[in-house]
């Protein structure tokens, strides 16, 4: 079984490669396009690696994350955002994210800031989980 990791965000296109790249790499990715949805999908599937854009109807991706963390759920969190000001937002809150990326995000720098974050072996591992 392949680690699952929720990418929440309303902009279909970004949603949709993020999903292709992120599943292409050995993730399960399962996809929110708010808010809500994106807590349902914490709570349903319990993903390791949570991807909340900071600007989506419901809910944004400060308070999802500030919710998941507060679920005592320990998956890695990143905020991602097109809007500086947001950027700072989500860089300056205590939400319990580990990062935050501009958007577009550039997805091998994604892919590499897991591996700084959780470690190499660590994303091998959760691919194979």
């Amino acid at each position: 079984m392949r680690a699952t990791v929720l990418v929440a965000d309303d902009d279909a296109e970004q949603l949709g490669e993020m999903r292709e790249f992120l599943s292409n790499a050995g993730f399960d990715v399962i996809t929110a396009n708010d808010g809500f949805h994106a807590i349902e999908q914490i709570a349903a599937h319990g993903p390791k690696v949570i991807l909340l854009d900071v600007n989506m109807p419901g809910w944004d991706g400060v308070r999802v994350a500030e919710a998941a963390s507060n679920l005592d759920h320990r998956a890695v969190i990143i905020l991602m955002t097109a809007d500086e000001s947001a950027l700072k937002y989500a860089i300056t809150s205590e939400s319990g994210a580990v990062g935050a990326f501009a958007k577009p995000v550039q997805l091998d720098k994604l892919l590499g800031f897991l591996e700084s974050v959780v470690g190499r072996s660590s994303v091998e591992a959760l691919r194979a989980n």
